[in-house]
């Protein structure tokens, strides 16, 4: 394989000349936080009286959109979990807020992004068409209905199991299978996920503006139009133990004006992003000065 240093260099740095010939502007938010999210969220470190490792960038840059329409960061995230081929202890995201933009967008930026560096050109597969060919529900016009008890049936779950839960391992086993050899970018996904964040697709019953592209069987990429509507955004969101105080914080300065509503969101997994252009499947071949 190809220098893995070397690599992870080349790949940040076209990163970063797509996203500046864009009009982002790179940004560093804090990677230690006050915010306790709960037990097995993040990893507390003995700073300050007590902080927090940031497990995502997330809401931290949202809120720099009142400086600048347009933001990126580029930093260190940490997984309390054990670490695998797949996922490491500590990794590098790419994450970025466009102010005022679409959905098509966001998709239309992400295959400038990553596509460059895939051997594969991607495809696009709708999981509310495969809900619909599979179920005869239609998300588009119909409310989510019995689909999380048929859904969990399928699976092999108990019907008490909470639907984002099911649906996650519904789209595993289902979708993302057929990535291998592939480039797939995933739409339409149904309400009740754990993206809560994500925008109700307009004009439709149980669907959302988010995407996520499976290369090879790795999710590399992630993507959402940000909900609009505060109070449905919470409610979504305490429903999955998603609403915390960083997007509490958020609202707060979008209720004062401060922020746009209208935003976009994406995340890249730089590493994973690494996997997906060698073909090698092992995280720790780009951690850089691992014995550290």
């Amino acid at each position: 394989m190809p220098d893995p240093i070397a690599m992870k260099s080349d790949m940040l740095s076209s990163l970063r000349r797509t996203l500046h010939a864009e009009s982002f502007v790179e940004v560093v938010t804090p990677v230690v936080r006050r915010a306790d999210l709960g037990p097995g969220r993040r990893t507390p470190v003995d700073l300050d009286g007590g902080r927090f490792l940031r497990a995502m960038i997330g809401p931290a840059l949202r809120v720099n959109l009142e400086h600048h329409p347009r933001i990126f960061e580029i930093g260190p995230c940490f997984r309390p979990e054990k670490p695998d081929d797949l996922h490491a202890s500590e990794f590098t995201m790419l994450d970025l807020y466009a102010a005022h933009e679409s959905f098509e967008f966001l998709f239309g930026l992400a295959e400038r992004l990553v596509t460059p560096h895939l051997a594969y050109t991607p495809v696009r597969i709708s999981v509310a068409d495969y809900i619909r060919d599979l179920f005869d529900i239609d998300l588009r016009h119909e409310p989510l209905g019995d689909l999380p008890a048929r859904m969990a049936d399928r699976m092999h779950l108990n019907p008490q199991t909470p639907f984002k839960v099911v649906l996650g391992q519904f789209v595993e086993h289902e979708l993302e299978t057929q990535s291998p050899g592939a480039a797939v970018f995933l739409t339409d996904y149904p309400l009740g996920g754990d993206e809560p964040c994500a925008r109700l697709t307009p004009g439709t019953t149980a669907l959302i503006n988010r995407f996520e592209l499976i290369v090879d069987g790795i999710e590399v990429v992630h993507g959402y139009e940000d909900e609009v509507d505060g109070p449905a955004f919470a409610q979504r969101a305490r429903e999955v133990d998603l609403f915390d105080e960083e997007q509490r914080l958020v609202w707060e300065a979008i209720d004062e004006g401060r922020v746009p509503s209208v935003s976009v969101g994406l995340g890249i997994g730089i590493e994973r992003l690494c996997i997906a252009a060698s073909g090698v499947k092992d995280i720790s071949r780009f951690l850089q000065s691992s014995q550290y």
